[in-house]
C-alpha cells in the first residue's frame, strides 16, 4: 500500500476529464450522424466538474485539502473505463449516452474510494460535491436518452 496526496487524485481525475474531451471530440469528428456529432460536442464542453467544485473553495482550503495524504491500493483504484468502450464509427446517440454514463460512473467510483478513507471535513465536502455533480450529469444523460432527443 502506497501513500499519495489528494492533489494526485485530482490530477488523475483532471487527466481523465481531458481524455473524455478528446474522446468525444474524436467521436464527433469520425461520425456521420448529425445527432451523435451534436451530442458529443455538447458533452465535450460540459466536462468541468472539478473546476466547478474547486471554485467554491478558498486557496487556503484547496492547499489544505490537496496536501492531505491517502492510502492507495493500486489494484483497488484502477479504472479502465476507456478500455471497456468499443463504440463503432457509426455509433448511435443511444450508444454514446450509454458510454457517457459508464464514464460518469467511473469518476463516481474514484471519488467514493477517496471518501472511504479518513479525511478532513473540507475534503469530504469536496468529494461529496464531485460525486453529486457527476451523479447529476448521469441523471441528465439518462433523461436525454429517455426523451430520445437525438
Amino acid at each position: 500500500m502506497a501513500v499519495i496526496t489528494i492533489a494526485q487524485v485530482l490530477q488523475h481525475a483532471e487527466q481523465f476529464e481531458r481524455s473524455l474531451v478528446e474522446f468525444y471530440a474524436k467521436l464527433a469528428a469520425e461520425t456521420s450522424g448529425e445527432g451523435v456529432r451534436m451530442l458529443t460536442d455538447y458533452m465535450s464542453r460540459h466536462r468541468k466538474r472539478m473546476c466547478e467544485a474547486l471554485d467554491k473553495l478558498s486557496h487556503d482550503q484547496i492547499d489544505a485539502i490537496t496536501s492531505a495524504p491517502l492510502r492507495y491500493d493500486p489494484k483497488a483504484a484502477d479504472c479502465r473505463c476507456f478500455e471497456k468502450l468499443d463504440l463503432p464509427d457509426d455509433a448511435t446517440a443511444s450508444q454514446v449516452l450509454d458510454a457517457a454514463v459508464i464514464l460518469d460512473e467511473c469518476l463516481v467510483n474514484l471519488y467514493r474510494q477517496v471518501l472511504s478513507q479518513p479525511l478532513e471535513v473540507e475534503a469530504i465536502e469536496l468529494f461529496k460535491s464531485l460525486v453529486r455533480l457527476e451523479q447529476s450529469d448521469e441523471i441528465e444523460l439518462k433523461k436525454i436518452k429517455a426523451m430520445d432527443y437525438f
